[in-house]
């Protein structure tokens, strides 16, 4: 299991939960189930058994939505 933090701000760590959320949600609108963690973590639990294909999907995805998400910030 990975956790991915979210702030809003690299110096300050002021937690992000509303930008979680979106990123999560976004995610899942494009096919990558992700869970929340605390206030502010992405939960990250990959199958024991992936394939880099699949591996690929999951790190580009999880990448657009991040994107997607800082941009509307």
């Amino acid at each position: 299991m990975i956790g991915i933090e979210i702030v809003r701000d690299q110096k300050t760590k002021e937690k992000a939960h509303e930008l979680r959320e979106r990123i999560v949600n976004l995610a899942f609108t494009k096919g990558l189930l992700m869970l929340g963690a605390g206030e502010n973590t992405l939960r990250i639990s990959p199958p024991l058994v992936i394939d880099e294909e699949q591996a690929d999907f999951a790190v580009r995805t999880l990448d657009a939505c991040i994107t997607e998400v800082e941009k509307s910030v």
